[in-house]
């Protein structure tokens, strides 16, 4: 009997002290793992320094910030009454002068085309030097209030009155106003002029001024004629077989 009760209690005791090595293993290990998550926690993340940021402009806003608290602008940004964009709003813009970006795109093809026609037609004998001078002189009166403001509408202004009417004899004669149809020379300096247009337009729609002339200058004329316009201006220039003139 005695020996049974020994056996009992031998075995209680094992059972007991393995109950409790388990559950210090168990503990042990919650430890370790909630070390390890404390020290993932402690790793500088760019989530962890975002969320660190945003607390700190929430609170400086007044906002109370927690270890959980998110950035949310609308906690912070100072909130501002405006009307939704409507029809008329939209209406109002376009009227001011709103223009879509292919409509510009196909304008500033146009200003370029007449550009080279001028240079073209008015001096595609002259050094390049005077094909550049009246390129500078188109470009002089677009930003002219006497003229029109567009490059189109100085080359071809008063082209559909009668012949002698029109600023650019080229424009008003009859004939087509494309260029480079022909020899190898013609179509080289038509080439030429539509390089020189090109690289004046990009200037002039960078707000950069031809420096060819000054930008008093607005008349010219071949060295074959004597209009009476050029004896009440001040002559400035001769470039090739064109005199240039700006006003008294």
């Amino acid at each position: 009997m005695a020996k049974f009760k020994l056996k009992i209690t031998n075995s209680l005791f094992y059972s007991l002290a393995f109950g409790l090595f388990f559950i210090a293993v168990f503990f042990a290990s919650e430890k370790t793992v909630a070390q390890e998550s404390a020290q993932e926690e402690s790793v500088l993340t760019p989530q962890l320094l975002s969320s660190y940021i945003a607390n700190k402009k929430i609170a400086s806003f007044g906002v109370q910030a927690t270890k959980t608290a998110l950035f949310t602008p609308s906690a912070w940004a100072s909130p501002k009454d405006e009307p939704a964009i409507n029809a008329n709003d939209v209406s109002n813009f376009i009227a001011l002068g709103y223009v879509p970006t292919m409509q510009k795109v196909e304008h500033g093809k146009d200003e370029r085309n007449c550009l080279a026609q001028a240079i073209y037609h008015e001096a595609r004998g002259e050094p390049e030097q005077g094909q550049w001078a009246v390129a500078n002189v188109i470009l002089n009166r677009v930003d002219s209030k006497r003229y029109p403001n567009s490059i189109c509408g100085v080359v071809f202004q008063n082209a559909n009155a009668s012949k002698y009417k029109c600023q650019f004899s080229f424009a008003c004669d009859g004939r087509s106003d494309d260029g480079g149809i022909g020899n190898i020379i013609v179509r080289s300096s038509w080439v030429r002029s539509n390089l020189i247009a090109h690289s004046a337009f990009r200037q002039f729609q960078a707000g950069s001024k031809l420096t060819y002339l000054p930008p008093s200058v607005l008349y010219y004329h071949t060295i074959n004629v004597a209009p009476n316009w050029s004896k009440v201006f001040n002559k400035v220039a001769q470039i090739g077989n064109h005199i240039f003139y700006s006003q008294s």
